[in-house]
């Protein structure tokens, strides 16, 4: 019997790749990175951004403007929605509660107002009781009335805008 020498053999067959090195995992880690940084990004974008903030009266005559751009084929929705937005360009106007008032409550207290220009007042009852009018008209008429209605209320809105732009100048001066 012949002796075996004794050696040591290296096993060159097993190796260990951890999961963190590998290739997919460095893919999902820089794809993951990426998408923090667009988020971030886009949450910094819209914090900072300056905002395009319209003023209340020319929100007020875009309105009126969509609202005879939809047609005037119902009177009573074209009134109220009408109205609706007189009130609360008035409200912000002249700071006055009227939202919540009925149409002859405002008018009742515009009339008595101090703070309501009176050369205004004639041209916002007519547009106010234009709904009533509409009852008792023609389709063409009741047309008509409702387009003469939206004018007038961009015409009010500018006016007194004006007035208040004015007014806002000269106590700056």
């Amino acid at each position: 019997m012949q002796e075996q020498k004794l050696e040591l053999i290296d096993i060159y067959d097993i190796t260990y790749n951890p999961w963190w090195l590998s290739g997919w995992f460095k893919i999902a880690l820089i794809t993951v990175a990426a998408l923090v940084c667009l988020v971030v990004a886009v949450v910094l974008y819209r914090k900072y951004r300056k905002k395009q903030t319209v003023a209340y009266w020319q929100k007020s005559i875009n309105d009126i403007q969509k609202l005879g751009s939809k047609g005037f084929d119902d009177g009573q929705i074209f009134y109220v929605q009408l109205t609706e937005i007189m009130k609360k360009y008035l409200q912000k106007r002249y700071a006055i509660h009227l939202v919540d008032k009925t149409d002859s409550e405002l008018l009742e207290l515009l009339k008595d107002s101090s703070v309501f220009p009176q050369k205004v007042y004639d041209d916002l009852k007519d547009i106010f009781e234009g709904a009533t009018f509409i009852k008792f008209a023609h389709q063409q008429a009741a047309k008509e009335r409702m387009q003469e209605a939206a004018h007038k209320g961009i015409f009010l809105i500018q006016k007194t805008h004006t007035v208040a732009a004015q007014t806002e100048s000269k106590k700056r001066k």
